[in-house]
């Protein structure tokens, strides 16, 4: 029969294996431009957003990390004849995996929050699955596109302009990313 003190080393080092066959798999950080085109009943109250956010990626695996992403956007409220609709200023904050499909592409799914930034807006769920393309520069550091699916779902004051509770939109990121 083992140890407790062998069962545990045992353990440990399944979970640590991972870890040391993808040594050069390092954590990075990136900063990107953000633009969101409204979809669905959501392209009634804005025709388009814009923003910034800082992702970084922590390797658990040879081809899955963690990542956490924060930022800021904003989606500019359109107007009518009868009136305008107030911009939607909010702080999303979401976490995810992120899987290598190949050397530079990869898939993505995230989940969170947009915390609002404005009076009378609520704080909504968010998901994002995308999809998108590392191209290396020298040095290491790398330029990220990405494109994803993202939707805030939550209560909605505006029910008469916008019967739906979710807001979705596709987003498209241009980022520079540091490798650390």
């Amino acid at each position: 029969m083992l140890s407790l003190k062998t069962t545990i080393t045992f353990i440990a080092t399944l979970f640590l294996i991972p870890f040391a066959l993808k040594a050069q798999n390092s954590a990075s950080i990136d900063v990107g431009a953000e633009i969101g085109l409204p979809s669905g009943n959501f392209s009634g109250l804005s025709g388009i957003g814009t923003g910034a956010s800082i992702k970084a990626a922590f390797p658990i695996t040879e081809d899955f990390a963690l990542t956490v992403n924060g930022g800021f956007m904003n989606f500019f409220g359109k107007r009518n004849q009868i009136f305008k609709v107030q911009d939607l200023t909010y702080i999303p904050a979401k976490a995810g995996l992120k899987y290598q499909l190949g050397e530079s592409f990869y898939a993505e799914g995230q989940l969170g929050a947009a915390l609002p930034l404005n009076n009378g807006q609520k704080t909504v769920f968010v998901w994002s699955p995308g999809i998108g393309n590392q191209f290396k520069l020298s040095g290491g550091n790398k330029l990220d596109l990405g494109i994803r699916y993202e939707a805030w779902t939550g209560k909605n004051d505006l029910v008469a302009i916008n019967k739906s509770n979710t807001k979705g939109f596709v987003g498209i990121r241009f980022a520079y990313v540091f490798g650390l």
